[in-house]
């Protein structure tokens, strides 16, 4: 439901700054970030936007102190006090992480997690995201997750795709196949 509602705020910041280029809407995208890291660490702040009481007017003048600080784009700055207008700043990291989609769909980047039973270096995480960039059709960037309970293999998942090289799905395709001999 969050995501529904962050659909239209990122769409909008998107359809603003997406003619300046990717960088811009890179940029858009970090200071998303640097705001929702704000919020992140003084949740209290959060709140102060949620309480009635408060009147809309020092909520304003709060949140451009707040923009100003971080030197957000005009545009930026206008989404963040557009959803402080409509209380829905609690909503910021939903409308960060569409605006990340929309610019990773732009980019033909695809994003996704390898989980291995111990630490990769960063050159085995690169080629096995260009190997995965060849079965997606996209450029590919992997974040690794150690999962030790995997013994040995990987799995890898991109989007609503799932690649499971782990032992544990081998032994169990094993097992699958000699119940049908």
């Amino acid at each position: 439901m969050s995501r529904r509602i962050a659909r239209p705020y990122a769409a909008a910041l998107y359809a603003v700054i997406e003619r300046e280029g990717g960088s811009a809407l890179r940029r858009a995208e970090a200071e998303l970030e640097a705001m929702a890291e704000v919020f992140r660490r003084e949740p209290s702040l959060l709140k102060a936007f949620e309480v009635p009481s408060i009147p809309l007017a020092q909520k304003k003048e709060l949140i451009a102190t707040v923009t100003g600080a971080l030197d957000l784009r005009a545009e930026t700055a206008r989404l963040v006090l557009l959803m402080t207008e409509h209380l829905r700043l609690r909503l910021l990291p939903d409308v960060l992480s569409v605006l990340g989609e929309m610019v990773d769909r732009r980019e033909g980047l695809q994003r996704g997690t390898v989980q291995v039973p111990a630490p990769l270096d960063p050159a085995q995480v690169t080629a096995l995201a260009a190997a995965m960039g060849g079965f997606v059709g996209a450029r590919v960037e992997l974040a690794a997750e150690v999962r030790p309970e995997l013994l040995a293999g990987f799995v890898v998942r991109i989007g609503s795709r799932v690649w499971d090289g782990s032992l544990d799905a081998q032994l169990r395709r094993f097992a699958a196949g000699a119940d049908h001999t």
